[in-house]
Order: C-alpha cells, then sequence, then structure tokens
C-alpha cells in the first residue's frame, strides 16, 4: 500500500465522519433533515431502530434497485461506505450527541448551517478521493439514462422530492405526521447541490487524489 493510497483512504475516511456528523447536526436542529435523511429518521421511528440501522436499509434498497437495472456487481463496493457512514451515523447520535438537543433558535440555527457545511465538506472529501461513494448520485445517474435526459438539475431536484415524499408517508404510517421532513428539507434540497459544486471547487486544489492512480 503506497503513501497515496494510503492518504485517500485517510481522507475517505474524515469525509465519512464529516457527512455523519453534518446529518445528526442538521437532525438535530429540527429545521428539516436533508431529503433521503427523512427517510433514514422516519424509518428508524417505523421499525424502531438506531439512526445508523435505517440508514444503512435506505440505502441498502436502493443500491440494489440500482444493481438490478445496471446489471454489474462492482457496485457492490459501494457497500464499503453504506456500512461506515451507518456506524458513524450512529456514533455521533447515540455517544456523542446523546443527550443533547439543541433547545434556543439561535442554538438549532448554529446546528442547522453548520451541519449543512460540515455536511457538504465531507461529501467533499469523498468524492474527492475517486472512490465510489454516493448511492444518492449512483440512483440520479440511473433516473437520468431511464428517462435519456442529461438535465442534472432538475433530475437531482426530482430525486431529492420523491425522497421528501416517501419520508412523509413513512412518517404517517409511524404515526409520527412528517417526522424529520419541515421547511428545512426543501431548503436543503434546493441549495446541497450548488453548495456541494461550490465546496468542491476550493477544496480540489487541496484533496484532490486522482492523481494517486498513477503513484
Amino acid at each position: 500500500m503506497n503513501r497515496q493510497f494510503l492518504k485517500r483512504i485517510v481522507q475517505y475516511g474524515v469525509g465519512v465522519f464529516f457527512v455523519a456528523l453534518g446529518v445528526i447536526a442538521i437532525i438535530r436542529s429540527e429545521f428539516g433533515a436533508g431529503a433521503w435523511d427523512t427517510v433514514t429518521y422516519n424509518l428508524s421511528e417505523l421499525i424502531d431502530s438506531t439512526l445508523g440501522v435505517a440508514s444503512f436499509i435506505t440505502q441498502t434498497t436502493i443500491i440494489l434497485i440500482i444493481m438490478l437495472f445496471r446489471k454489474n456487481l462492482s457496485y457492490l463496493l459501494i457497500f464499503i461506505p453504506i456500512v461506515a457512514i451507518s456506524i458513524a451515523i450512529d456514533f455521533w447520535d447515540l455517544v456523542v450527541f446523546k443527550d443533547f438537543y439543541p433547545a434556543s433558535i439561535l442554538l438549532r440555527s448554529v446546528f442547522y448551517i453548520g451541519g449543512l457545511l460540515v455536511l457538504t465538506t465531507g461529501l467533499s472529501l469523498m468524492i474527492l478521493t475517486h472512490f465510489k461513494a454516493a448511492v444518492f448520485d449512483e440512483l440520479m445517474l440511473l433516473i437520468m439514462d431511464l428517462f435519456h435526459t442529461k438535465n442534472v438539475l432538475f433530475t437531482r431536484l426530482g430525486v431529492e422530492l420523491s425522497a421528501i415524499i416517501i419520508g412523509s408517508m413513512i412518517g404517517f404510517i409511524a404515526g409520527i405526521r412528517f417526522g424529520a421532513v419541515n421547511v428545512g428539507s426543501f431548503i436543503l434540497a434546493i441549495i446541497l447541490p450548488p453548495l456541494l459544486a461550490l465546496q468542491l471547487k476550493w477544496m480540489k486544489p487541496l484533496f484532490d487524489r486522482k492523481d494517486a492512480h498513477h503513484d
């Protein structure tokens, strides 16, 4: 294992922990979780599980659907980040922030905005390692292929809004109504993609590990 590959693994691991921290911070704000995190949270309430277990179930279901259409076993590699993120989510939720819930509007706002920044930073770190990382990005690409479109913006928004609808349905079935779905969920669906693109732009010169393939 050469030094560059080891750096990519470390960067990837840091990215996983940042993503999980961002997810938990946003959920704790109670302003509205990210689109797919509403599915995770409401599903955890429905089946009485930890957020990590619900996240694993949600992402595993999606990747199995992708594999069914793509007929490509290489997608099995995505189970590595699925498991890692699920464990990290439970670490932040059950260990670090176990009994802490921000009460004031100001602190909740800090958790929401800070969580968004940490989440996109973590995603950027993972993406720039060029390892397989994003289940939901793969879902977006599959939908674009199925509908023969190259419109990333509208496809991504469609995927995000569909997740919010699914999360809401699960919430009502679980008896918690909308659950983690709130106004902030729709805000995230709109601003997360451009914010992620901005993060990638400034982080690319510092953390892009593409050249590691050739070391």
